[in-house]
């Protein structure tokens, strides 16, 4: 036993004898004896306040007990600090992932309007491109409509005028006849022979006066043909600028980027196609300097065949436009 348990035990068994006396006191005094008994003497006890000094394992105990408690405690606002930021971080990431889900939605929306933008652009061109040619096209037709037309009225007033010139000469000979045969009625013979060489010679102008006139039609014939030639050689021209700006631009839209593409390349290919728009071969004729750049050209000509708009043309200008034709790929052009 301690030190400190033997404290204990002295001022308890005074306690107990105080309690003790206090009692046997008590029943003397209510008995009937003690009426005649005297009462003895009370003693009584100083009671003097003890203080225990706490031993020092006892110390060491509430030490190691508080350390304990503080530790648990240090611990458990650890903890709820982790957990704290723990459910930061995951309402964070939350977050993040709203956000990130948020902006690809919106560039796949902005990519797709993007896309449908372009093709209605396409489109659109498209159409202006054929409305402009079939413009080109009934520009020419009336053009050739009024040629002819000019031609044939020019026709008809040269064959009236001729017409009239011939009304005009036989009746102006009739009527020297006429003058002839009155006046001169006894030069009847000298004056047929006169009229007769007369007649022969307005015969002859007017068959040179029609031989200019017949000259002349032939020469605005021949003057219609060449302005006719040269409007057909125009439109062909016109015609074939546009199928050769589309075939340019049908090879653009198969081509694609290469890796590490750079961008200010060029190259030219040489394209030999059949008369029905089929590509019967293509070939680097100048090269770009990039080997890579310069096979995705050719490939981008490959996908973008046959080429069906070239069976508008007739043989002749198939032959000299479109049989071997050669053409610059420039993707930013």
């Amino acid at each position: 036993m301690d030190r400190r348990g033997e404290n204990l035990i002295r001022p308890l068994m005074l306690a107990i004898g105080l309690h003790i006396i206090l009692l046997s006191t008590f029943f003397i005094a209510v008995s009937p004896e003690a009426k005649t008994i005297t009462p003895p003497p009370v003693v009584v006890i100083q009671a003097t306040e003890l203080t225990f000094a706490p031993s020092a394992a006892a110390e060491a105990r509430a030490k190691q007990k508080q350390a304990e408690v503080d530790r648990k405690q240090r611990e458990a606002e650890e903890k709820k600090r982790q957990e704290d930021v723990k459910k930061q971080a995951e309402e964070k990431k939350k977050a993040e992932e709203k956000k990130r889900l948020a902006d690809l939605a919106k560039a796949e929306a902005k990519k797709k309007a993007d896309a449908e933008a372009k093709k209605k652009a396409d489109a659109l061109a498209k159409q202006q491109a054929e409305a402009k040619r079939q413009a080109e096209i009934k520009k020419v037709e009336q053009a050739k409509k009024a040629a002819k037309a000019k031609a044939d009225a020019e026709a008809k007033e040269a064959a009236a005028a001729k017409a009239k010139a011939d009304a005009e000469a036989q009746a102006q000979a009739k009527e020297v006849a006429k003058q002839q045969a009155a006046d001169e009625e006894r030069k009847k013979a000298a004056a047929l022979e006169a009229e007769r060489v007369k007649q022969e010679k307005a015969l002859e102008d007017a068959f040179k006066q029609a031989e200019a006139e017949a000259r002349a039609l032939e020469e605005l014939k021949k003057k219609e043909e060449a302005e006719l030639a040269v409007l057909n050689a125009l439109a062909s021209e016109k015609a074939a600028a546009n199928v050769l700006d589309a075939m340019t631009t049908r090879i653009t839209r198969a081509w694609r980027r290469p890796v590490a593409f750079k961008g200010g390349l060029e190259v030219y290919l040489r394209m030999a196609l059949a008369s029905n728009g089929e590509l019967v071969d293509v070939r680097v004729v100048k090269s770009s300097g990039d080997v890579l750049f310069d096979r995705s050209a050719l490939t981008a000509v490959k996908r973008a065949a046959p080429f069906g708009e070239v069976k508008q043309f007739d043989a002749a200008t198939f032959e000299e436009k479109f049989r071997s034709l050669t053409v610059k790929f420039r993707p930013e052009d």
